[in-house]
């Protein structure tokens, strides 16, 4: 601010004002920006022998076809579920059909869940 009061003395006009507003945005996004280089600058030296690994990874490695982590998890969902039923009723898991397993969505936070388990058990 002093440069510029040494410049345009105590009285400043718009005209003049508007310069100095603009100036001062254009030296803060240099500055934004030249951190934003020196960052990725730091990120491609400390992490750039890791991008080159993995690719090298990907290529040679071909693993072959196995089911993922979701299909299995499902299938234990399927398979704990229709052990629930199945105790429910009183019969074995051979003897029902599960057609679909759709999710309700939760209306109750688990705040307000924890807190009616809470009081059930007090019971």
């Amino acid at each position: 601010m002093g440069l510029f009061l040494a410049m345009y003395g105590n009285e400043v006009k718009i005209g003049q004002a508007l310069f100095i507003s603009i100036f001062a945005m254009v030296v803060v996004f240099l500055v934004l920006l030249i951190i934003s280089y020196l960052i990725d600058i730091t990120a491609f030296i400390i992490g750039g022998s890791k991008k080159k690994e993995k690719a090298v990874k990907v290529e040679t490695a071909t693993p072959a076809p196995k089911a993922t982590k979701k299909e299995e998890k499902n299938d234990d969902l399927v398979a704990v579920i229709a052990g629930a039923i199945a105790g429910y009723l009183g019969t074995s898991v051979d003897n029902i059909r599960i057609k679909s397993i759709r999710r309700i969505p939760q209306s109750d936070t688990p705040w307000t869940e924890r807190g009616l388990l809470s009081q059930i058990n007090k019971l």
